[in-house]
């Protein structure tokens, strides 16, 4: 295991950026990021990989919320992504390259792979050549402990951090599965840095011991400041939306 870095538990994280979209500011948007850096927090993202190998800031697996258009990520090549608006907002689809431009090292970025079960490696791939020559301070996550052991292979060095939650296990995984990754006692190798826990799951016993053993413990996605102070006795960090904390 890497030790963690500090700033894991030195400021806020703002999950997929500072948004509003009554403000033309949407998720995963250079305005979104920018307007985390401005006050003071970290920034939290989403990436999967483009038809052509690139590495796009996105959360959902569909376009239609965000954008309108169909399909997903995967069926369309860059370009045409980074043409796509959000929210109606003058924003558009950003490259993981130009998140990292913009922020050049102003806050530490937690990137987050989008990568199904059984289809590791686009996402991560894209995610590695982006991110094997940024100066700045940044971490990997994932709800897959596989994409999480397919970094540790390659980038042993680089902060790990494996994404919990009861509500985000898919029906098709097993029992078993479900069970090992909730009390965090099967993570393929993955040896993550830091525990990134859903917030309606805390306090959780396995959570609290990774934490006594020093692994920093952050809380996803917190939305106001009564639940904010609620989890301060449990957890290291928050990530957080919907309010400044």
């Amino acid at each position: 295991m890497n030790p963690p870095p500090d700033w894991l538990r030195d400021r806020p994280i703002a999950h997929r950026g500072l948004h509003n979209p009554h403000a033309g500011i949407p998720e995963n948007s250079l305005a979104a990021f920018a307007a985390a850096i401005a006050d003071g927090y970290g920034v939290e993202l989403d990436v999967q990989a483009s038809a052509d190998g690139q590495a796009m800031v996105f959360h959902d697996w569909t376009l239609v919320r965000m954008t309108g258009a169909d399909g997903a990520i995967g069926d369309h090549e860059a370009a045409a992504l980074c043409a796509l608006r959000l929210q109606q907002s003058r924003q558009t689809i950003p490259t993981l390259a130009q998140v990292l431009e913009m922020v050049a090292g102003r806050c530490p970025v937690i990137v987050e792979i989008k990568s199904r079960p059984g289809h590791v490696g686009a996402a991560e791939q894209a995610a590695l050549q982006d991110l094997q020559n940024y100066e700045g301070p940044f971490a990997v996550t994932s709800f897959n402990a596989r994409s999480l052991a397919w970094f540790r292979e390659r980038m042993p060095a680089w902060p790990r951090g494996q994404n919990v939650g009861s509500r985000h296990f898919t029906a098709s995984t097993p029992f078993w599965r479900r069970l090992a990754m909730r009390y965090l006692l099967d993570l393929d190798r993955a040896r993550p840095d830091f525990i990134v826990y859903d917030r309606l799951d805390l306090p959780f016993w396995p959570a609290t011991r990774a934490r006594a053993a020093g692994k920093p413990l952050l809380t996803f996605t917190v939305r106001d400041r009564a639940e904010m102070r609620r989890l301060a006795p449990y957890v290291d960090n928050i990530i957080f939306e919907g309010f400044r904390s």
